[in-house]
């Protein structure tokens, strides 16, 4: 009986040993430490990367002793385990694992990538463990918290498609080109002026040249023959000499002191119009026009052009000086220092340069304006070619007036075959359902593009349109291959470089975006290229100077106040924001990029 006791005794203090050694890898797990590299994990390109790190303390882990972590994500109380299992081993034990020193203890490094689920924005990140000595396994705890939320901002990119009728413009809902050129014709007038003025002087040596008085005197006889003017545009130069931002602001009130000019001229001819007519100026029907700023500042091409019609002999020298020479002002130095010559330059080639150009364009054989055009088309458009009836649709503000157009077009036998029309009632239609969400609008639209497409396939113009009518449903697989089909099409091919670079933000490859997108200023989409990069100044800038911020920008900019940490700017973001857009509350409420601010009374005010 005693041997059989002590042989028992023996099996109990092995048992009570083994115990022991997972009883104190159990007490001392608090003294594990395991983090997430970094805390705040993204949805980038349909993934998301982590890396955990873990230390474990000296003479913690058993010689023989195994450990199994799982970080898992908790959504909705359910576990879920996205993550690649940790394990790790005694320095004597067997199988897989990172082998830990017992006297020392040892770190641990897991990377990996999981596909992103939108439940897992507001998912907690805990880590749970499980240690194993010989035939015995204990569960580790307390339960390690390691995060909160996923963030899924790439997914706010978004097409704010407008209507365009230029091709090079991807992502908008195009109209096809109506291929009717109006014609025009014009005149200039050139006034000269005085080094550094903008102060009008008719003693000018340029201005005194008979060149100079015969441009002004028929400028103003074309103006007095009543031409219908559609633009005037006013070019300010300066010579180059002086500081380039201050030739820029002198080129600037030389094209006002232009402007100014031909008001006068024009004015003088209203009121002999008005008085040969037998009309009162108050009652005189004023015609629109635009005045176009081609304020230049410092004209080096004239310069240029100047010095190789001269007679110079250094001319060659001069003109190697200023292509050699990308700074301006370095340019101007190199040629002041030419002593020997410089002074002709001077005296012959700066002073025209100094000057303001108002080019008068003007319609030819026109005998009805734009609004008289559409009316005339309305009424009789069988006496108007396709081009000029595309054309009235084309300029022409009244939506059903517009759509009455078009439809006359598909609807008479001569000109139905013609895609453009087709895709113009499409282009109508897509505007509305963007406008109204109006479904049928959508149908409309697909069924009239499909008739484009059918008469014109591999159509650029047909294919962006499709695209954008693919995106609006969601389709955004669809409406990708359909931009790159459009960008590679055959007849009217279509710039889709911006647009590719947003699918490259759906990518992850935030650089590629910002290289297709052109780096545009003051662009949401841009803004959000650069907050993802962490570009936050710039995104700052971009998102400060968008003009007709709408709610998605003030939810943005509440997004990179957070990212900044900045607390009163994202309250007040998203305040503007939920105020112009109420169903955003929803998004805000699981948005991970708020995750630190929502237990806050304010954020809850907000979304609640």
């Amino acid at each position: 009986m005693k041997r059989i006791y002590v042989l028992g005794l023996t099996i109990l203090v092995a048992a009570l040993m083994s115990s022991c050694g997972l009883g104190k890898m159990v007490s001392k797990y608090p003294q594990v430490t395991v983090t997430l590299d970094n805390p705040d994990l993204e949805n980038k390109g349909g993934n998301v990367a982590y890396t955990i790190k873990g230390t474990i303390p000296p003479k913690y882990m058993k010689k023989k002793a195994t450990m199994t972590l799982s970080p898992t994500l908790k959504v909705d109380g359910v576990n879920i385990q996205p993550f690649t299992t940790i394990k790790l081993k005694g320095e004597k034990a067997t199988g897989e694992g990172t082998p830990i020193k017992y006297k020392t203890g040892g770190t641990f490094t897991k990377s990996g990538t999981f596909k992103f689920d939108e439940s897992y924005e507001t998912a907690e990140i805990v880590m749970n463990g499980v240690a194993q000595l010989k035939k015995k396994t204990a569960t580790l705890s307390p339960e390690k918290n390691l995060g909160e939320g996923i963030s899924n901002t790439a997914s706010n990119i978004g097409l704010q498609p407008t209507l365009s009728q230029d091709a090079t413009k991807g992502g908008n809902f195009i109209e096809a080109p109506h291929r009717f050129v109006p014609e025009f014709k014009g005149k200039t007038a050139i006034i000269y002026f005085d080094l550094n003025s903008s102060a009008m002087n008719w003693s000018n040596k340029n201005n005194k040249s008979q060149a100079a008085k015969d441009s002004i005197k028929t400028f103003i006889n074309f103006l007095n023959e009543g031409n219908l003017i559609d633009r005037v545009v006013i070019s300010g130069w300066a010579s180059p000499e002086g500081e380039e931002s201050n030739n820029q602001g002198l080129s600037e009130r030389r094209f006002e002191q232009g402007k100014k000019w031909f008001q006068e001229q024009y004015n003088n001819y209203l009121k002999d119009y008005a008085k040969k007519n037998k009309i009162k100026m108050k009652d005189l029907k004023m015609p629109s026009f635009e005045y176009i700023n081609n304020a230049k500042g410092e004209d080096w091409d004239g310069f240029e052009l100047a010095i190789e019609k001269s007679n110079m002999a250094q001319k060659n020298q001069i003109l190697n000086v200023v292509k050699s020479q990308a700074n301006n002002d370095m340019r101007e130095q190199k040629i002041r220092e030419m002593t020997d010559i410089y002074p002709e330059i001077a005296d012959a080639i700066l002073p025209p340069l100094r000057r303001a150009e108002m080019q008068l364009i003007c319609k030819k054989h026109e005998s009805y304006t734009d609004a008289e055009l559409i009316t005339r088309v309305k009424s009789n458009p069988k006496d108007f070619s396709v081009n000029e009836r595309l054309y009235a649709a084309s300029v022409c503000t009244n939506v059903d007036d517009k759509r009455a157009i078009l439809n006359a077009l598909i609807n008479d036998p001569a000109t139905q075959g013609d895609w453009r029309a087709y895709n113009d009632l499409g282009v109508l239609a897509l505007n509305d359902y963007y406008e109204t969400g109006n479904s049928q609008s959508l149908d409309d639209a697909v069924s009239n593009l499909n008739k484009a497409a059918a008469i014109s396939p591999n159509n650029g113009i047909v294919l962006n349109n499709l695209a954008l009518a693919e995106f609006l449903q969601g389709n955004y697989a669809a409406a990708r291959t359909q931009f790159e089909n459009s960008k590679d099409a055959s007849v009217d091919p279509v710039n889709q470089d911006y647009v590719l670079g947003m699918y490259s933000i759906l990518d992850g490859d935030y650089t590629r975006a910002v290289q297709l997108m052109g780096n545009k200023s003051c662009d949401y989409n841009t803004a959000l290229v650069q907050i993802l990069n962490k570009e936050y100044p710039a995104a700052q800038e971009t998102l400060n100077c968008i003009t007709n911020a709408d709610a998605k920008t003030y939810y943005l900019k509440a997004v990179l106040a957070a990212r900044l940490k900045n607390e009163n700017e994202i309250y007040s973001n998203l305040a503007v924001a939920l105020q112009k857009d109420p169903s955003l509350k929803k998004k805000a409420k699981r948005d991970a990029e708020f995750k630190r601010y929502r237990h806050s009374a304010t954020f809850k005010d907000l979304v609640k």
